[in-house]
């Protein structure tokens, strides 16, 4: 009797792999800046206060050398009118012989009685006040920014992975006959 013998090899394999690599370099981006605040110059010279006390002085009878002459020559050309009056009303009590009575010691009766002065309340001027402002001078001065960018980078290394096979154990199918009867 044959017998039939079949035998078989399977295939043996080895491998090696090598993973992908990638190699990463970062540079970070880099900003400077430099800035110029902005500035305002403000000038304002000082206004004019003018305060004119003349008629507060007048008002006390305080005046100018012009005015005071002026006023005192007025008083002086009244004081001879009212004099004059004053004589020539004394001359015609004198002449008026009608009346029966001693004129002239009347009027030296009348002469000697004063009457006490008088208090007037008057109100004083108010002084003139002028102020003229000056206007405000101002320079302005924008304010900068500077700026210099630069700019980051990614620098890459990039490896691809392999793999590499290699048969150690090729297969093989063996078929053989047996002679059993022997």
């Amino acid at each position: 009797m044959l017998r039939l013998t079949i035998s078989s090899q399977p295939i043996k394999l080895e491998y090696t792999s090598q993973n992908a690599q990638l190699d990463q370099q970062t540079i970070l981006p880099k900003l400077q800046l430099e800035t110029t605040p902005a500035t305002v110059e403000i000038h304002q010279s000082q206004g004019e206060l003018t305060i004119d006390q003349t008629p507060c002085r007048y008002s006390i009878g305080l005046k100018n050398i012009s005015d005071f002459s002026r006023d005192i020559a007025n008083q002086g050309k009244q004081a001879v009118l009212d004099t004059i009056g004053s004589i020539a009303e004394d001359g015609d009590r004198m002449g008026a012989i009608e009346n029966k009575g001693d004129s002239i010691a009347q009027m030296a009766a009348d002469s000697t009685i004063e009457e006490p002065p008088g208090i007037t309340l008057v109100p004083i001027d108010a002084p003139i006040i002028r102020y003229e402002a000056n206007p405000v001078q101002f320079n302005p001065t924008p304010g900068k920014i500077n700026y210099f960018v630069e700019p980051g980078t990614v620098n890459g290394d990039y490896h691809p992975g392999s793999v590499d096979f290699r048969i150690t154990q090729y297969p093989s199918v063996q078929i053989g006959v047996v002679d059993v009867n022997a």
